[in-house]
């Protein structure tokens, strides 16, 4: 399992390593079985449903830090969002969720249909390029003009909107397809907005216990591979040599677990 850590906490997590290395059950045999592969997992996994904390999200932020991080995009990408607006998010915050990879987040739009559409997914695509460059990558075919990209539910919905989402990362793991399980809930630049909002888990996607994830409220069109037929869906992944994050898009059939398909639970302006 992959939790982030901050440098602050770094000597009490050595405190807390000194503690387990000194108890006097703490054989030579439990270490080794330990340095296994596979092995590390198990014991964080153990220590976690002995302390009560299996559900608990090790990911989650305050309202005061989701809104820094917000200021700060909003500041540095010159997005244009009036202090107002965000000082109405700290009184609309609904409470974060339970469960292990829920998550309370943002919907951020700008703009009207087709070309709405279109600006809010290079705004956002540029704000996670600048979090985790250089290693990030975005495939050459995923591109925003409606011609290729598209809301699932019609680009005519699309309105300028700043509003708080909650959501489950762990949604539809086990599916038969991506298109079984999609709907008019299902992640597009909610997706977009969570990555650079929460690029601590991005970099601890594993495709196990942090899966990635699918935006499969767009629908892609590939038609130098696809024949035009709107048959993939983006997709925020990592890869786990490298530590790359990557925007890419795969087909509507996917079925792996590796990747969820999250829907947004609720929303509150």
């Amino acid at each position: 399992m992959t939790r982030p850590i901050r440098e602050t906490d770094f000597l009490k997590t050595l405190e807390s390593f000194r503690a387990l290395a000194i108890h006097p059950e703490f054989t030579d045999d439990l270490a080794a079985a330990i340095r296994k592969e596979g092995g590390a997992d198990r014991a964080v996994e153990a220590l976690l449903q002995a302390f009560g904390l299996a559900d608990i999200n090790l990911f989650a932020l305050s309202v005061e830090e989701q809104l820094k991080r917000l200021r700060l995009a909003n500041e540095e990408e010159s997005w244009g969002i009036e202090e107002s607006v965000i000082m109405a998010l700290a009184e609309s915050a609904p409470p974060w969720p339970e469960g292990r990879l829920a998550f309370r987040s943002l919907r951020i739009r700008w703009g009207e249909g087709d070309e709405g559409v279109a600006l809010t997914f290079e705004r956002h695509a540029a704000r996670i390029k600048r979090t985790f460059s250089p290693k990030f990558w975005r495939w050459e075919y995923l591109r925003s003009d409606n011609e290729y990209l598209r809301l699932l539910s019609g680009n005519d919905i699309h309105r300028p909107t700043v509003e708080w989402v909650t959501l489950d990362l762990d949604t539809h793991r086990k599916r038969s397809s991506v298109e079984a399980v999609r709907g008019p809930k299902s992640f597009a630049d909610e997706g977009l907005v969570f990555s650079w909002m929460f690029p601590e888990y991005v970099r601890a996607i594993d495709y196990g216990e942090n899966p990635a994830f699918f935006l499969a409220g767009y629908e892609l069109d590939v038609p130098e591979g696809d024949g035009g037929s709107w048959r993939r869906v983006p997709v925020v992944s990592r890869d786990v040599h490298t530590g790359e994050v990557h925007l890419i898009a795969s087909g509507r059939g996917g079925d792996g677990s590796g990747c969820s398909v999250p829907s947004v639970r609720e929303c509150r302006s």
